[in-house]
């Protein structure tokens, strides 16, 4: 199951069936000290069962002690798996009690700006437990990418966070496995297609189709097969690739979306990424099973393509 979802069954006691098993990311993490209980025969030395619940009339001047130890479980078990996490700082500890404990994005946002986990240093941390969760999860979960929108609503400054976060996670796709791959590549697009961050944080990806790792073609095949089923209008995804180029190569933009890019590469850079990612399109994407007729994505492929292969966006959007 996904870490979060875990992570709430564990805080309001919720359980899945009857007949389920009981087991939980704690139970795992203290197999090495407790033992297996799950299974036949294995030495446990864990907690003992909790009193029956319904045998509890008379007890009502215990409800909020009870109330208490609840939450200090749980506060307990998700600093247990913060230490999992590799949080080797109190900072990022707390920050990941709070992305990870909260009960859903709007509560997560309200509580990091409430502990001041937004400002200064402890921004670059927020930013880089919230990408680190995001890539740990078994499944994609969309409640990192709402939250890091929301993060970069309220903070500006968190838009360049998230680029350089990303670049570090790029250094990493020789030992990166695939399901982390993907959810980055899942996280990146919602940002970028939400104007977020712009196509300049693929820059410093070495796209050689006969030299690179599994992982690197995993991230931005499902990147830009994001991307191309998001929208409807070809032109909106020109629009999209065009941000961050030199100011002199802008067009207006109705959405104001170009004032807030934050990063510009220079013109050869640029140039350099486009050809990149028009290589990658070609040798990747083009046989790809979701380019069909009359789909978006081979309306946005072609769009994008011919963008690639353009001196200017401007022959583009018309």
């Amino acid at each position: 199951g996904r870490m979060k979802s875990t992570l709430a069954s564990i805080g309001d006691g919720r359980s899945v069936g009857s007949n389920s098993l009981r087991l939980t990311i704690q139970d795992i993490l203290d197999i090495e000290t407790k033992g297996r209980w799950w299974k036949v025969g294995a030495k446990w030395a864990g907690h003992q069962p909790r009193e029956d619940k319904t045998n509890d009339i008379g007890k009502q001047s215990n409800i909020g002690s009870q109330s208490d130890f609840k939450l200090d479980a749980k506060q307990e078990k998700l600093m247990a798996l913060a230490t999992k996490q590799r949080m080797n700082t109190e900072l990022r500890r707390s920050i990941f009690c709070v992305v990870m404990g909260s009960d859903d994005c709007r509560d997560a946002f309200e509580n990091l700006v409430r502990n001041n986990m937004l400002k200064g240093k402890n921004e670059r941390e927020t930013v880089r437990v919230i990408v680190h969760c995001c890539g740990t999860e078994k499944v994609y979960n969309p409640y990192y990418a709402h939250l890091a929108n929301r993060v970069c609503e309220y903070q500006s400054s968190c838009k360049f966070t998230f680029q350089l976060t990303f670049w570090d996670w790029f250094k990493q796709f020789d030992t990166m496995k695939a399901r982390k791959a993907a959810n980055l590549a899942k996280l990146l697009a919602y940002l970028i297609i939400n104007y977020r961050v712009n196509m300049n944080v693929l820059k410093i990806i070495d796209i050689s189709p006969d030299d690179m790792t599994e992982a690197a073609i995993i991230f931005l095949t499902i990147l830009f097969t994001n991307i191309f089923e998001a929208f409807d209008d070809p032109t909106q995804v020109a629009e999209l690739f065009k941000r961050g180029e030199p100011k002199g190569d802008r067009l207006s933009n109705g959405n104001n979306v170009g004032s807030d890019d934050g990063n510009v590469t220079a013109g050869t850079d640029r140039e350099a990424l486009k050809e990149s990612i028009h290589i990658f399109l070609l040798h990747f994407l083009q046989s790809s099973p979701k380019n069909k007729k009359k789909s978006k994505f081979r309306k946005n492929f072609k769009a994008v393509v011919k963008v690639c292969e353009s001196e200017s966006f401007e022959s583009m959007l018309f």
